[in-house]
């Protein structure tokens, strides 16, 4: 948003809203440049931090671009609450042009999640919507996943960190058998207290239906083994999914034979997020084969944190010498020998390396005394989509 001329707008509007001025946002106005389609506030920057936007605040704010075209609005990590939220929606009825709205962190819940909603089955412009952080509850999932059944616009959705319960994530998963407009769909850590895996059976049965999305993230679900079964069985029938993020679950090495079973058959998947599982020595071995053998589509592999050991690290690196198609592969929070040492660093280092040194892996090779270590390579997973 262009400073000068937003600025005298909001100052104007504050007068006619009998709203106080946020010093603070005036400074951090007047300081930053923007591009003028876009109103970028989050609450999380250090120069904003003593000066979060409230309730009153956002009302003004809203106010003041009502009639510019803006296409991104970013007002993170604020104190927008429901009342705040209630602004929101009115602004989202009778706009149309913004695409993109990240609300995350700003202790909305059920209440303000349910006027969003509203507006958004009336709303035909959004694209990506990001509620992640809020205390949403069951019910404001209820809400999503109910205007879900009508809104035939919105693309993202990031529900991740909004307790969701059982309920929500089967209404979610329910409404995805016939929606197919939404691409991305975060719905991490939701507060599931049975160990039936009941939401992975119904998630399990949309992916085998769904042909929209292709990025799901579902860490902390409590995947176990026969929940990985499930995921084999209906995603072999998927034909649109590029992106799963199973990490943080309770998979073990039967589960990662299954999805062993599931890279056999080529599907489309091209970023696996195996992560901070329990797959071990005979679930990686398990995939390294299906990635020896058969699958030509898998990029990015993450089997971080699954307490595997050499004889199931050296066997995944000796896989991407015949699999071609592997770009990324991280392996850091394992046990490390001498000989996965000098398997992976011969995988990133020298002429005959396979993976790219800087993006191919999170180590890196050093050699002390003569001998090879590996080394965390710090580094955001390129694949995970953040709004």
């Amino acid at each position: 948003m262009s400073p000068p001329s937003f600025l005298s707008r909001y100052e104007g509007q504050c007068k006619v809203l009998e709203v106080d001025v946020n010093r603070g946002l005036i400074e951090f106005l007047r300081k930053e440049s923007g591009r003028s389609d876009e109103l970028v506030l989050p609450g999380n920057h250090p120069a904003l931090r003593k000066s979060r936007l409230n309730a009153q605040d956002i009302k003004a704010v809203l106010a003041a671009i009502t009639n510019l075209t803006v296409l991104r609005i970013d007002i993170s990590y604020n104190g927008l609450s429901d009342e705040g939220a209630q602004h929101v929606a009115s602004f989202m009825k009778q706009n149309s042009t913004v695409e993109i709205l990240n609300i995350s962190y700003n202790d909305i819940s059920e209440a303000g999640v349910s006027a969003i909603c509203n507006a958004l089955q009336i709303n035909s412009t959004l694209k990506s919507i990001n509620f992640s952080g809020n205390e949403l509850g069951n019910r404001g999932g209820l809400h999503v996943a109910g205007m879900l059944q009508v809104n035939a616009t919105l693309e993202d959705v990031n529900l991740a960190n909004t307790d969701l319960g059982t309920d929500s994530v089967i209404a979610m998963s329910t409404v995805l058998h016939q929606n197919s407009t939404v691409r991305y769909l975060n719905m991490n850590r939701p507060l599931l207290h049975s160990k039936q895996e009941e939401t992975t059976v119904h998630i399990a049965n949309m992916l085998k239906v769904n042909t929209g999305l292709r990025e799901i993230h579902l860490q902390k679900h409590g995947i176990r083994d026969f929940g990985a079964q499930l995921l084999h069985e209906n995603l072999k029938h998927n034909v649109s999914l590029t992106h799963l993020d199973i990490s943080c679950n309770r998979i073990s090495r039967d589960g990662a034979a299954q999805l062993a079973k599931l890279l056999e058959r080529d599907p489309p998947l091209t970023h696996l997020d195996l992560g901070y599982n329990r797959i071990e020595n005979e679930g990686v071995m398990a995939i390294a084969t299906a990635l020896s053998n058969f699958n030509t589509t898998l990029k990015v592999l993450s089997v971080a944190g699954n307490s595997v050991r050499s004889k199931g690290l050296c066997a995944l690196a000796a896989s991407l010498r015949a699999n071609v198609t592997l770009e990324q592969v991280f392996i850091w929070g394992n046990e490390f020998d001498t000989a996965t040492c000098v398997a992976f660093a011969e995988l990133t280092e020298g002429e005959a390396s396979r993976l790219s040194s800087e993006r191919g892996s999170d180590v890196k090779a050093y050699v002390v005394d003569g001998v090879t270590k590996l080394a965390q390579l710090t580094q955001t997973d390129s694949w995970v989509k953040i709004l």
